[in-house]
């Protein structure tokens, strides 16, 4: 792992977080006509403590809350063209952000992301399913071998050291962009972003 460089922005995202996946197309697209280097981190956000634990836990406000998230994301979700579906379980995000920086390792981030990332949010991937995960770092190109003594040998300490980048950092949700020791969080947030990289040029997304 590369030493913080402050001329680029770090840009963490929960793989299961669909705040993230709205945000990947226009914070990809700052990068594109900025010119600035945007370096990419999983981010696993505590969803139990944010939405009241376990779904059959939750008290109606807790359920209200989500069920809003969900129908304002799939207002976000169609201007992009995408899909959105709400979640049947608190996915565990472990393996696959593994998977992420093991791809971001080897150059094919987006070829894995993209794809899995849109399979996940129309309900057609197993963000924890081993098998899934390594159909879908095949499909991108990258060795499954390679991936399996990655995993069996630095996958943990990867992670670990990722999330640990974010808490100096002081990221505390996702998506969360920092530039320059100044923290951008949310989806909504890019424009802000986009002002502070280039204050002379107008952005619309």
């Amino acid at each position: 792992m590369h030493e913080h460089d402050e001329q680029a922005v770090d840009a963490f995202i929960d793989l299961r977080s669909p705040y993230s996946y709205l945000a990947l197309k226009p914070a990809r697209l700052l990068a594109e006509r900025s010119g600035c280097r945007f370096d990419w981190w999983p981010f696993i956000t505590d969803f139990r403590a944010a939405y009241g634990g376990e779904v059959e836990a939750r008290s109606s406000r807790d359920l209200a809350k989500v069920r809003y998230l969900y129908m304002d994301c799939r207002r976000l979700a169609t201007r992009q063209g995408l899909t959105i579906r709400a979640t049947t379980k608190l996915w565990d995000a472990s393996l696959g952000s593994q998977a992420m920086l093991f791809a971001k390792s080897r150059d094919r981030l987006w070829e894995f992301c993209d794809p899995m990332l849109t399979a996940f949010w129309r309900r057609e991937f197993d963000l924890e399913s081993h098998a899934e995960i390594e159909t879908a770092l095949a499909s991108a190109g990258l060795d499954v071998q390679d991936w399996r003594n990655w995993l069996s040998t630095c996958a943990s300490a990867e992670l670990a050291a990722a999330l640990a980048r974010a808490e100096a950092l002081g990221v505390f949700g996702a998506p969360s962009f920092i530039y320059r020791g100044e923290l951008f969080w949310g989806s909504d947030r890019v424009d802000l972003l986009a002002a502070t990289l280039n204050p002379a040029k107008p952005w619309c997304f």
